[in-house]
């Protein structure tokens, strides 16, 4: 049991070292022959770093030294991190420093951000995140509102999950709590022809946005990709495809983390060498600045309203091309190369056969069989040819 001292017992009988366990930091304390380790600050939040772990250790010394230490206070207290509202808070904050460190995303780090202010943080509330099951989990789940869509309850299980399985890595708690798995069917979505895809153009009239549709049309690349493009990337015939934006900021990798070294279309490239050069060294770019996402999202709305064709600008230009390639019996391998799946599974939603394909197969024509009756007599089944 923790009692308080006598002052004068202060400096004879506590010592402290600031240690680190996986992810994990903490402070082991030695006091009067009993040891204790503390794994949050005096507010209840993880110690997520060395340096929140050494201040609260000379914290701690300095109640030492004043005759203020009571470590019941501190045992108490790192129970309160523990709360599922403390510890997401303090999840989230990591979540944060990730994403300065260029790991995430800005976008994904907003996701995580929303789901969690309107509904991940009351699914638990204040309980300990020691004592979620997998039936507390699934009964959070399936108390969530109705209207909301199954991708929205699959992103925040995933969001639910990493949290707690990076407790788990930090040692936080003792076991992974299992939850029942929302699955989500793969979205549909469309494809146009490459006759469509000219009757946008047609109606783009901003030599830059014209160019810049006409490019990721014909070599399948993402927006936010072609967005990042520089004239570095492009050399020799070849286009390399490294980076893109995040939002509209330059991020050194693609969403894949993969590099693509594209041929370049001869035609399409003139088109590029033809338009105005900015000093950042971007290839699309509007008053010398790389395109916003906002613009570019705008300018294809506009466009495909003029031309009839109602298509979102992802699937008019990467996902049409795709899907054309796979439609004309090219290989998978090779479209997957274009496209940058690392996994062979992604490939498969880009399947559209057109129904129009089919009809050869629908009205074949019958063969003659030949099939006895029970008298033994021969019945003619089908059509001649």
């Amino acid at each position: 049991m923790l009692t308080n001292p006598h002052p004068s017992d202060y400096n004879l009988s506590m010592s402290g070292t600031v240690r680190q366990n996986r992810k994990n930091w903490y402070i082991d304390l030695h006091f009067k022959g009993e040891r204790i380790k503390l794994y949050s600050d005096k507010e209840g939040y993880p110690l997520d770093s060395e340096k929140r772990a050494d201040r609260l250790l000379a914290h701690i010394r300095y109640e030492l030294d004043h005759g203020l230490f009571d470590p019941k206070n501190y045992v108490k207290r790192e129970l309160k991190g523990l709360r599922w509202d403390n510890y997401l808070d303090a999840w989230i904050l990591r979540q944060v420093a990730r994403r300065e460190a260029g790991e995430i995303s800005r976008e994904y780090l907003r996701m995580i951000q929303s789901l969690a202010r309107n509904h991940i943080v009351e699914m638990f509330g204040s309980r300990s995140i020691r004592d979620l099951t997998k039936g507390i989990i699934d009964d959070a789940f399936t108390a969530l509102p109705k209207h909301l869509s199954a991708k929205t309850k699959y992103n925040i299980q995933g969001i639910v999950s990493k949290a707690l399985k990076d407790a788990f890595e930090r040692e936080d708690i003792a076991k992974l709590p299992k939850m029942t798995r929302i699955v989500v069917a793969d979205p549909r979505t469309s494809f146009i022809e490459p006759d469509e895809q000219e009757k946008i153009l047609a109606e783009v009239y901003q030599p830059v946005m014209k160019v810049f549709f006409r490019f990721c049309m014909m070599h399948g690349c993402r927006p936010g990709e072609a967005r990042a493009l520089k004239w570095s990337d492009i050399e020799g015939g070849l286009v390399t495809i490294a980076a893109g934006m995040d939002q509209n900021e330059y991020r050194p990798c693609t969403k894949e983390r993969e590099i693509r070294v594209l041929p370049i279309h001869p035609g399409c490239l003139a088109e590029m060498e033809a338009l105005p050069r900015a000093l950042a060294g971007y290839v699309f770019t509007l008053k010398g600045r790389p395109l916003r996402k906002e613009y570019v999202n705008a300018s294809w709305r506009s466009a495909r309203k003029k031309a009839g064709v109602a298509i979102t600008c992802y699937e008019g230009t990467r996902h049409s091309l795709i899907s054309q390639l796979l439609n004309d019996g090219h290989s998978e391998a090779l479209v997957r190369q274009i496209a940058g799946h690392r996994c062979e599974s992604t490939i498969q939603r880009y399947r559209h056969i057109k129904a129009e394909s089919l009809r050869s197969l629908i009205d074949r024509p019958q063969t003659v069989r030949k099939a006895e009756t029970p008298t033994g007599k021969l019945l003619k089944i089908g059509n001649k040819k």
